[in-house]
């Protein structure tokens, strides 16, 4: 342990925060590390999309939807108005659950999307930092400045409000806001006693945040940082991301047939990575040609450079929090590191 402890020692030195938690059942290990305090909470950002993908599935189970649902079925009449209007035809009667999963409804995403006679997103999230983002205005943001980039099923596109509009969905099918959904059929489950959903849990509190970087400044006691919903916006820690995968992976959330239905990998996905329905696999040689023998990764990734990687062939557990959207090359750098140590070394 002592030369990745070093290594760890010297990566806390490069970023605004470090968050490290490294467990492997089949070496009987565990080795965690924080920069400030052991369970010191960060945001963990797209993360919440595998959570809300989760969710999504414990519904399909119940019966109460499946994957093949239209969309407008479920939700108020108007609420998919000019989301899905591509070359002046509307598809939002075409528009499924699984079209939403897996980032192939058409919708354009709010967060980093391109608009049309507009300023971008972000430029709102630094303008006027005490505002605070409802759920409703991530989606009208699309709706007013962004157009569809194809019809439902024919082009992936990476979509923030396709995922708010699944937290709608979720709260329509169980009539309960969507932070109580996630922590009565997920955190309570798996004993999760520092994540919540930012802004909309009581238990949230931004002043124990870890930093919170983006374009250089540190957000973390923004209220625009309401800039997410069901698609991210959850304040937890190392170890209960943890947790969350080890839940996940032995089907103490849904069952496994549920969850080889995430893991397949549908999209390239920045190149290297596969996204499936709300869920990331990551093949490392894909990412380092020269890796050979390491395992195939599944989870999430938060664009403040957080990992939350399963490998469900060991049950090995990787996560990071670097806490600063500019570190996301750094993180991946971490990643591999861990990897290749844990797969090499023991």
């Amino acid at each position: 342990m002592v030369d990745f402890k070093q290594y760890v020692t010297r990566l806390e030195k490069k970023v605004p925060t470090l968050q490290v938690h490294l467990e492997s059942r089949r070496h009987t290990m565990l080795y965690t590390h924080s920069s400030t305090t052991l369970n010191q909470t960060f945001h963990s950002a797209s993360i919440g999309k595998l959570v809300c993908a989760t969710l999504m599935m414990q519904a399909i189970e119940a019966g109460l939807v499946t994957l093949d649902t239209p969309v407008r079925d479920v939700l108020q009449a108007g609420m998919l108005n000019h989301l899905f209007v591509y070359k002046d035809t509307d598809y939002q009667h075409q528009v499924t659950i699984e079209h939403l999963l897996g980032h192939t409804s058409g919708t354009n995403d709010y967060f980093e999307g391109k608009t049309h006679q507009h300023p971008k997103f972000i430029k709102q999230v630094f303008a006027d930092k005490d505002h605070h983002f409802t759920p409703d205005e991530l989606l009208d943001f699309t709706r007013k400045h962004q157009r569809a980039v194809g019809r439902p099923g024919e082009r992936f596109l990476y979509s923030d409000t396709g995922y708010v509009l699944l937290g709608k969905i979720l709260e329509a099918l169980y009539q309960k806001p969507y932070a109580v959904l996630l922590r009565e059929n997920i955190f309570d489950k798996l004993d999760m006693a520092d994540t919540c959903l930012c802004f909309y849990d009581p238990r949230f509190d931004a002043s124990k945040l870890a930093p919170v970087v983006y374009k250089g400044i540190d957000m973390r006691l923004a209220n625009s940082l309401s800039c997410d919903y069901a698609g991210g916006g959850l304040q937890t820690s190392a170890a209960d991301l943890a947790r969350f995968l080890k839940g996940l992976f032995t089907d103490q959330l849904i069952s496994r047939a549920s969850r080889e239905k995430m893991m397949v990998p549908r999209h390239r996905f920045h190149g290297f990575m596969r996204y499936g329905l709300g869920m990331i696999e990551v093949k490392p040689n894909r990412l380092a040609p020269w890796i050979r023998g390491c395992p195939t990764l599944y989870g999430g990734l938060g664009s403040l450079s957080v990992h939350a990687f399963y490998d469900p062939v060991h049950d090995d557990v990787y996560v990071i929090n670097c806490g600063d959207a500019s570190k996301m090359r750094l993180s991946f750098m971490a990643l591999l590191y861990m990897i290749k140590w844990l797969n090499k070394t023991h």
